[in-house]
């Protein structure tokens, strides 16, 4: 499989975005670009895989009544876990939905927290995707997914697929409406706290 490389004119986005902090954006290596009509007016995320190779690019709309909203590129590839390398040894980490869920709890200071892109995406090579965690020393995962009826039952439906592959699987409920992209500086330490012990 060819790798995967930046495209041409990519500038470093360097601007806090939807509550992230510039610095968060820069961890994770933000950009944008006018050489791809396809990912213009995006802030786009680089998916590396365990070795460091990038395997995909996700790019959110900067507008949020964008359709659609988030393109990944190449057109087709199939996405990883984001990220697949934690920084840190941990015993657990929390599984969001959504990159920006993830970058949210990541800028308030969780590092044990990861995107699965979706139920769908996650069930679409379980073991594979779950693997590098196990290899990482995860043994128990906690299911973080938005505060309604659709969030709810994605993290019900994915409980006993995680539970087949080894790990000890715990739900958070978030309040009815409230999603992991908007939580808290104080909702987050909370969380982190209760999630790594």
């Amino acid at each position: 499989m060819q790798e995967v490389v930046f495209p041409e004119g990519t500038t470093p986005y360097t601007q806090p975005f939807r509550g992230i902090s510039s610095a968060t954006l820069k961890h994770f290596e933000a950009f944008y670009t006018h050489s791809i009509e396809k990912l213009e007016d995006r802030i786009i995320f680089p998916l590396r895989d365990v070795t460091g190779k990038i395997s995909a690019f996700v790019g959110r709309h900067i507008m949020s009544d964008a359709n659609p909203k988030y393109i990944n590129y190449p057109s087709g590839v199939t996405l990883t876990t984001y990220p697949v390398k934690l920084e840190g040894v941990f015993i657990s980490m929390v599984i969001v939905e959504g990159m920006f869920d993830m970058l949210n709890c990541y800028d308030k200071g969780m590092r044990n927290v990861v995107s699965v892109f979706g139920t769908q995406s996650l069930k679409a090579g379980i073991h594979t995707k779950l693997m590098p965690y196990k290899v990482q020393g995860i043994s128990k995962i906690f299911i973080m997914f938005d505060g309604d009826d659709a969030g709810r039952s994605a993290a019900k439906e994915l409980k006993p697929l995680i539970e087949e592959q080894n790990f000890e699987v715990e739900i958070i409920n978030l309040p009815d409406d409230i999603d992991p992209g908007v939580l808290s500086d104080e909702e987050v330490a909370s969380i982190k706290e209760y999630t790594s012990g």
